[in-house]
């Protein structure tokens, strides 16, 4: 038999639980996954080993697909590489754009949208941090669009169906 208070502490957790969701999960809904980035602010010498395979293959434009806080397109393009970024969440598209506007760099862009849906075929890198699962999906999609001879740089997560060119610490290199 349920006492007063056990009714009284289970209404009060089960809120709980439904609030917590509220605001954890449903934004998910509208965001997109969560954002985490491939690497620290102060860590940019992550990318070192990255943008010297760039600039040694003349690659001219990238895209990073879920772009998150821009900090990745705007590294590119202080680099003088043309960037872009593709990011779903309004909040992260908002303040990358921010940040390119307040350092005023002309090569870099983010587009608000869904990466899935937009054609990946004018770039020559491809940037990208998602988990495994992602990357499996992503196989055709980049067989499908991605010009001969791409770059695919994946960060933390191997790609699947391409052959490593080489592996740049965190990233994977792929060509397509």
């Amino acid at each position: 038999m349920l006492t007063p208070i056990l009714i009284v502490l289970e209404i009060i957790i089960l809120t709980g639980l439904g609030i917590a969701f509220l605001l954890l999960g449903l934004p998910l809904l509208f965001t997109g996954a969560p954002f985490m980035p491939s690497y620290r602010k102060n860590r940019k010498d992550v990318l070192d080993g990255l943008l010297v395979i760039a600039k040694k293959e003349n690659v001219k434009k990238i895209v990073d697909i879920g772009s998150g806080d821009g900090r990745v397109v705007i590294e590119f393009a202080r680099q003088g590489f043309e960037s872009y970024g593709i990011e779903f969440n309004p909040l992260l598209v908002w303040y990358s754009r921010y940040k390119i506007k307040r350092e005023n760099l002309k090569n870099a862009h983010i587009i608000r949208g869904d990466f899935w849906k937009t054609d990946l075929s004018e770039y020559d890198l491809v940037y990208l941090f998602q988990l495994n699962y992602v990357n499996a999906l992503l196989t055709d999609k980049f067989k499908k669009e991605l010009k001969t001879g791409a770059i695919i740089a994946s960060a933390g997560f191997p790609m699947f169906d391409f052959d490593l060119v080489k592996q740049e610490g965190i990233f994977w290199i792929y060509r397509n």
